[in-house]
């Protein structure tokens, strides 16, 4: 063997690997057979390895999908968490806040509490309460005048509206812009027509014709103000009608059977105590309402006064008999 043949293989030696890797080298003496097998071969090897980078790929993306899954589970779980934290923050500033204001309304209430009727509505639920016998009543309830109590503003809740006497005997209080001798006509046609409306209501036989009367007394009011005094943004005008307008709601409200029945029992009160109008409210499911003309908004302080000394008075009766209210807690 030649040197020339000697360094050849040394260098096709140099290169040699694993014997996987000689299997593309095609040496002398090759047969079609060989090459056909040599082929497969090589078809095999690239199937082989196919398979093995497809299960390292899918094993990669496996774990990727995981970590992704993983992230967004804890991801969603901490905004969870952080959205809890906030809506319990939220409820406790809310409770902490009504504590405030309840306590606020029931012991030291601001104007804007007696005009919404909060104050008394806040009392009355002190006074209507099981922590005060209907005994204690009798032997200690403070005088409050009938008059007074047919000037409230009641709520009634079942049908979200409020029930005043106020609001529709107009008797004395007619606005300025209807108390001229243009509207005398106008005026007496309504006052008889509730006259007759009311008279039935308290025997609970409100007729529809009677109703219709008074429904005719109402536009005929508006309709004769609109002649008398031009529509527009004048004080006068806008007072008169408003006053219209709480005429036609109150008209509306003694349609209803329920109603009917209120406003007439309402008519003829005749209590005379701080417990008879607590009866009388727990008894027709009603609450203070928003005062809304003068009779209404100078009755309330008055009113509540009188509540205010006959809950003091009775928590004094019941703790001189040891079994007084117990004090709302914070």
């Amino acid at each position: 063997m030649t040197r020339t043949t000697l360094t050849a293989l040394a260098l096709i030696g140099s290169f040699a690997g694993p014997a996987f890797g000689q299997i593309n080298f095609i040496g002398p003496g090759s047969t079609p057979q060989g090459d056909i097998l040599r082929g497969e071969g090589v078809f095999l090897q690239g199937a082989g390895m196919f398979n093995y980078y497809t299960a390292q790929a899918d094993s990669i993306n496996a774990d990727t999908m995981m970590r992704i899954n993983e992230y967004i589970y804890l991801s969603i779980r901490q905004d969870r968490a952080e959205k809890a934290a906030r809506r319990a923050r939220r409820t406790a500033e809310r409770l902490a806040n009504f504590n405030l204001i309840r306590s606020r309304v029931e012991n030291n209430p601001n104007q804007n509490d007696m005009l919404k009727g909060n104050a008394l509505n806040a009392l009355f639920e002190q006074l209507a309460g099981p922590k005060i016998p209907p005994s204690s009543y009798r032997l200690n309830s403070f005088e409050l005048d009938a008059d007074m109590v047919r000037k409230i503003p009641f709520f009634y809740g079942p049908n979200q509206e409020t029930i005043a006497l106020s609001r529709i005997i107009p008797a004395g209080q007619w606005p300025i812009a209807l108390r001229g001798p243009e509207f005398a006509s106008q005026r007496r046609n309504y006052e008889h027509a509730l006259d007759a409306v009311l008279e039935l209501q308290l025997d609970r036989k409100t007729t529809r014709d009677s109703l219709s009367a008074l429904s005719v007394a109402v536009h005929d009011l508006a309709e004769r103000l609109d002649q008398v005094i031009s529509p527009e943004k004048e004080t006068l005008y806008l007072e008169a009608k408003r006053f219209i307008r709480r005429l036609e709601a109150s008209k509306e409200m003694m349609k209803r059977k329920d109603v009917e029945l209120i406003i007439g029992e309402l008519d003829r009160y005749s209590g005379t105590t701080v417990h008879d109008l607590v009866v009388f409210m727990q008894q027709y499911n009603l609450r203070f309402g928003v005062p809304e003309i003068g009779a209404e908004r100078a009755t309330y302080p008055k009113l509540y006064a009188a509540m205010r000394q006959q809950l003091d008075e009775l928590n004094e009766t019941l703790q001189g008999e040891g079994r007084a209210p117990r004090v709302h807690e914070q």
